[in-house]
């Protein structure tokens, strides 16, 4: 009887090596290009209408303009905004107000928020909300001189919001602050920010 001779190809590890190595730069330039070129924080898309400001936030920076023109800005270091539709508590005597908390370098953080709608001098964006803080308050921790300077200027910002902006389909929260006209800008956690 006579079997047919079976043969198999086993490729050589060092020419798959070498061919790997040949593609995985490509690939990885390929894919970095494609993030690079649709830029997650060049993207602003209308906010759907039915987004509304609810939400956990992350502060990215505080901006701060300067006598003379310029800006100066200060990087946020993780602080963390909660924008709840809950109201714990209502005194008779006072507006509606909602409840918002967060995280700072060491301290944690509370107080109330009223949105009173589009502002009486319209602006360029449609999305503007007029919104008021009030009863800010904080935990007692202590840190570093830096630490604390940073939540004291996030603190006093934050006390003297006046104006929301929703941008980038609804993951960029920008409130202006009546407190050395600071602008605090925020992103939802999942929304991706890659360095400018």
């Amino acid at each position: 009887m006579h079997y047919p001779q079976l043969s198999f190809h086993i490729p050589n590890p060092t020419a798959m090596f070498l061919s790997a190595q040949k593609l995985f730069p490509r690939l990885a330039s390929v894919l970095l290009s494609l993030v690079l070129l649709t830029g997650c924080w060049e993207k602003d898309d209308p906010v759907p209408e039915d987004k509304d400001i609810f939400g956990s936030y992350v502060l990215q920076y505080i901006e701060l303009p300067q006598e003379g023109g310029g800006v100066t800005r200060v990087e946020g270091q993780n602080i963390r905004l909660n924008l709840t539709n809950i109201s714990t508590y209502q005194q008779a005597n006072e507006p509606f107000a909602y409840d918002l908390n967060g995280d700072m370098l060491v301290n944690q953080y509370f107080g109330r928020y009223t949105i009173i709608g589009a502002p009486v001098v319209p602006t360029d964006d449609p999305q503007d909300q007029v919104l008021e803080v009030r009863q800010v308050g904080s935990t007692k921790v202590g840190g570093t001189p830096e630490q604390m300077q940073l939540e004291n200027l996030y603190l006093n910002a934050l006390e003297e919001v006046n104006l929301s902006r929703l941008s980038n389909n609804g993951n960029q929260l920008v409130l202006h602050s009546r407190y050395q006209n600071a602008r605090l800008f925020f992103v939802s956690p999942e929304y991706c920010s890659l360095p400018r």
